[in-house]
């Protein structure tokens, strides 16, 4: 036991290690199943709103008469809300609890996509998407945090890599549902500006997920290591227990026993305090929390964290300008393929070749702004790549999992972020639409397992206290990445494409390069080391006993 980083004395927290230890003794069962698939939800529920921001842009064009950089905004905007969430987010996760933070931002999410759904105004739009994005940026920070901390050593790189995989079936449902919805013939509009079509009913339903997700979480218990961290020790020995039970069958008493049987002097001195009737920790006020917050950014960035914080935000900023980059201008881009090929049936084209031809100001072709004879159609093949773009990132999500255990995290990064950079910088060299959904397919899958480790990282590379704080900044930093990215392809597409490609390309070479030296370790391996560690010491205490029984003899 050790007092607590922050400045209220009389809160005794309980350390990390020990935390951890408690943990692996509950074992792996239906208790972590449970938390994983209220994970996958969140996960799912983040590919959702991602994933439909794409598809709508070149549906809502004509309704809100959007010229490129308009759509640029939207997509700007709600990058932005996730920029400007995460240290907001993390000191409530802080101060309230991961769980809390989590329900808050759900309802949150369901609200914005909900108003912006009905709302007719191009700017009103963008403020809901704004706040979309805000409560997105929680649930990228925080769900990895949540689901870590309930999970035994040995399975967590595993169950944290095993969270790609709801984010991929989201994108595909989301493409999906906007396939079976957007298409439809729906056009409800009144003298005083309001319009309901059908990719208003597409948000709308989207948007429904969240608040579900929310409702559920409230039936579901805070982590353990957030009550170890606040010297709530009755509540975490009862959640401890509660999670052996469901996972083993056994009793309250049973899990006492194997706590015992450790013989540490700190889990007895945690099932001491749980017992005692006068617990009441003191919860910080927000002058105190702040300056906790304040001192724990300062942490990060001090030794010996600064090396593997700036190493984490680089490689984070330069992957999430790639990855979102592409997530929200494929469904752009597979339309303006669209476009080229019924004009120009029988002519090839790279990506830039279709944006200088029919959107450049010195096209020959260019499309001009006539929002009067705009067709809100999109074709059906947009929604089939979209379909097929998210059926792609399945094998890798499904590797993942399987994988990390042997190969690690490290591996796996800088592997995939090379390949991406590769596929990227190929962009230039397509000839048609299929081969640029192939490339998409091929850098999307690759690319989102990048982000997914980046935060898996996070939870292994720093303690409890500063977990929550350094998901924040990775996260920060990361959308700064995407509000750039975003930004540039608005500005560049039309009349500097190759530019734009190459700089994306860069980035992501440049994380290879910086991944490679990120300290990722693989936490099954080391714990497996560990308990091999502890059965040698217990052996050569055995032995040193039997012989000074001996020599006594």
């Amino acid at each position: 036991m050790e007092k607590n980083k922050s400045d209220l004395p009389d809160v005794i927290r309980t350390d990390e290690k020990v935390a951890q230890d408690a943990v692996n003794q509950t074992g792996f069962g239906w208790f972590n199943l449970k938390i994983y698939i209220l994970a996958a939800l969140i996960s799912l529920n983040i590919g959702f709103g991602l994933g439909n921001i794409g598809l709508i842009m070149p549906s809502a064009a004509c309704d809100f008469k959007m010229t490129t950089l308009d759509k640029g905004r939207i997509g700007v905007s709600t990058v932005l809300g996730m920029m400007c969430g995460p240290y907001f987010w993390a000191g409530m996760a802080d101060m309230k609890g991961r769980k809390f933070s989590l329900i808050i931002s759900l309802f949150l999410h369901g609200f914005a996509d909900g108003l912006g759904s009905i709302i007719s105004n191009y700017w009103g739009f963008i403020v809901c998407k704004f706040f979309n994005g805000f409560s997105l940026g929680a649930q990228l920070a925080l769900l990895f945090t949540y689901l870590g901390e309930f999970q035994p050593c040995k399975y967590r790189d595993k169950i944290l890599s095993l969270t790609e995989l709801p984010w991929s079936f989201g994108l595909i449902i989301t493409a999906s549902l906007g396939w079976a919805i957007i298409p439809l013939d729906i056009n409800y509009q009144t003298s005083t500006m309001f319009f309901f079509k059908s990719w208003n009913l597409f948000l709308l339903i989207s948007s429904l997920l969240a608040p579900s997700i929310a409702i559920w979480l409230m039936f579901l218990p805070e982590t353990p290591k957030y009550l170890a961290e606040t010297g709530e020790h009755k509540k975490l020995i009862d959640l401890l227990s509660q999670m052996y039970h469901e996972n083993t069958g056994l009793s309250h008493d049973n899990y006492l026993e194997q706590l015992r049987k450790l013989n540490d002097p700190a889990i007895d001195n945690l099932i001491t305090r749980a017992k005692s009737l006068n617990e009441s920790p003191k919860r910080p006020t927000f002058r105190q929390k702040l300056k906790d917050f304040s001192k724990l950014t300062l942490e990060l960035l001090q030794p010996p964290h600064i090396k593997n914080t700036l190493l984490v935000g680089v490689v984070t900023y330069c992957i999430t300008s790639a990855y979102f980059t592409m997530v929200f201008w494929l469904p752009e881009i597979f339309q303006r393929f669209s476009i080229f090929e019924e004009r120009f049936p029988d002519k090839s084209a790279s990506v830039c070749t279709v944006s200088q031809v029919l959107y450049s100001k010195n096209g020959t072709e260019a499309i001009d702004d006539n929002f009067e004879e705009c067709s809100s159609h999109l074709d059906s093949t947009v929604f089939f790549h979209n379909l097929i773009l998210g059926l792609a990132c399945l094998p890798p999500a499904l590797w993942l999992p399987l994988c990390v255990d042997r190969l690690g995290f490290k591996i796996h990064l800088t592997v995939a972020t090379l390949f991406s950079s590769l596929l990227v910088f190929g962009l230039l060299f397509v000839n048609n639409s299929t081969q640029n959904l192939i490339l998409s397919c091929l850098f999307e899958a690759l690319s989102s397992i990048s982000i997914t480790i980046i935060f898996c990282t996070v939870v292994e590379l720093y303690p409890t206290h500063l977990r929550v704080i350094a998901s924040a900044f990775a996260t920060f930093i990361g959308r700064i990445g995407a509000v750039v990215g975003i930004s540039l392809v608005g500005y560049l597409i039309d009349d500097y494409c190759v530019l734009l490609v190459a700089i994306v390309g860069t980035h992501l070479s440049v994380a290879t390069i910086l991944g490679f030296f990120i300290p990722i370790q693989r936490t099954r391996a080391a714990f497996e080391k560990k308990e091999m560690e502890k059965k040698s010491d217990n052996k050569n205490n055995e032995t040193q006993i039997s012989v000074e029984m001996n020599v006594r003899l």
